[in-house]
């Protein structure tokens, strides 16, 4: 006797199978990001405007710890520069960094709580992650142990780059620029969520 796959509810409905045995399905796929966000769990990370100092080296702009109990994923990195003055500047661009686990520095001990929102509009759900962003120009940086993770020159405008950054529990990160000089405002950023696995 033939058996069939039924679909449970008590509506009769039966599954199809193919000539090669195959069964016949329907799916919607969609991208981590996406439903991380319908979940609750995707968030921004903003900096939003800090006044970037002319002094030499570099100067912290963003740094994030990960206190929740699962992964951070990283997907997008934004930057953006307004009101230049590049007068007593000795080049023409910015050099923006991305180290790891740094232990110290004025970016942490004297910032301000950087901006962290859910990217579903409607939960309440609050992130445990730690968000400082630079009190004024000139914050230091210090004890990262890596070299840069990333590297990314910019000048004007508006930049955002796809990016594949995975942030375990516990681990930090900071952003620094390098001016050569230059004064400006900026903002700077992450688009990620919390991995499920």
């Amino acid at each position: 006797m033939a058996q069939a796959i039924t679909d449970g509810t008590g509506s009769g409905y039966r599954g199809k199978v193919y000539s090669n045995n195959a069964l016949k399905t329907s799916a919607v796929s969609i991208g981590e990001l996406e439903y991380a966000a319908n979940a609750g769990d995707a968030f921004n990370i903003n900096t939003e405007d800090v006044n970037v100092s002319a002094v030499a080296g570099e100067q912290g702009l963003l740094y994030i710890k990960n206190n929740e109990d699962r992964d951070l994923q990283l997907v997008g990195w934004f930057i953006g520069i307004r009101d230049a003055d590049r007068t007593s500047a000795t080049s023409d661009t910015n050099l923006f960094k991305l180290v790891v686990n740094p232990s110290g520095g004025t970016l942490i001990t004297d910032a301000n709580e950087g901006t962290l929102v859910n990217r579903n509009l409607g939960s309440n759900q609050v992130f445990d992650i730690d968000v400082y962003v630079a009190s004024a120009g000139g914050k230091t940086v210090t004890g990262a142990n890596t070299d840069a993770v990333l590297y990314q020159y910019h000048t004007a405008g508006r930049t955002f780059g796809t990016v594949a950054l995975t942030l375990p529990r516990g681990s930090s990160l900071a952003i620094t620029v390098d001016t050569y000089g230059a004064t400006f405002d900026c903002y700077t950023g992450f688009s990620g969520y919390i991995r499920e696995i």
